[in-house]
């Protein structure tokens, strides 16, 4: 199985504890985001020792640093020159306390960075679709993105899709409250259809070094026999399409 989205750094253990832990999750790849430059050195020396890591490195509308902004700027532009990284998790949040005139201007400057390194991109965004849709679409054909933990309408998502996004469903979309957002997801194209588990997604699924991790696999295995019922698509073939779409994405 692929996971779409997690912060394996933020996990409080090192990548080899937590890797051990997968054993039985038949995990084979992870999108492993990063919130700013201070993950970043960190995950590049993570995903050299372990191949399942596709490494994402962005600066989060949380994380931003206005002082140091132009400097994590010129290193993420060095760091997406190599083909084999990506950009995330970056974007808009207008429940967060950064200026949300800065949040525009570093994901702006984020997306020309990955338009001039052509990297896929991994986007953020809570309560601000207007704007994200608006940016995005003076970007369209010349950038490759997925909306990360998708909660939007059934409109949104195929406006996202109609721009050539793909659109990942976190162990959200399970919970009995979120029908409407179930309903997005009988409808979203399989084409375009990317799952995660944005894992850590709460703060007992950090450190511990066992009961937190345990939970990793108590979502991502779930969600994906969630979408294939829901779906009515065959589990096996279900974890081969959304394979298919990450390797369309990032390679």
């Amino acid at each position: 199985m692929l996971d779409c989205h997690c912060h394996l750094l933020d996990t409080g253990v090192p990548a080899a504890v937590f890797f051990d832990s997968l054993s039985g999750c038949h995990v084979t790849k992870l999108y492993c985001n990063t919130t700013g430059a201070s993950q970043w050195s960190a995950l590049t020396a993570a995903a050299a020792h372990y191949p399942q890591i596709i490494p994402f490195y962005g600066i989060h509308p949380w994380h931003i640093r206005p002082a140091m902004a132009a400097a994590d700027l010129q290193l993420l532009a060095a760091l997406l020159e190599d083909d084999h990284c990506f950009c995330g998790e970056i974007g808009l949040d207008r429940l967060c306390a950064t200026d949300f005139s800065l949040q525009e201007e570093l994901f702006i400057r984020q997306l020309d960075i990955a338009m001039g390194t052509k990297s896929f991109v991994a986007i953020h965004c809570v309560k601000a679709w207007g704007r994200v849709l608006e940016i995005l679409a003076s970007y369209q054909g010349k950038i490759n993105f997925m909306i990360h933990g998708f909660h939007g309408s059934r409109e949104v998502m195929e406006r996202l899709v109609a721009m050539g996004g793909m659109i990942s469903f976190s162990n959200r979309v399970t919970q009995p409250s979120r029908q409407r957002l179930q309903d997005v997801l009988r409808v979203t194209p399989l084409e375009n259809l990317l799952l995660e588990t944005d894992f850590p997604v709460h703060k007992g699924d950090k450190g511990d070094k066992g009961p937190g991790l345990k939970k990793y696999c108590q979502i991502i295995t779930p969600l994906y026999l969630f979408v294939s019922r829901l779906r009515h698509v065959p589990l096996a073939e279900l974890v081969q399409i959304i394979d298919r779409n990450g390797s369309l994405s990032t390679y």
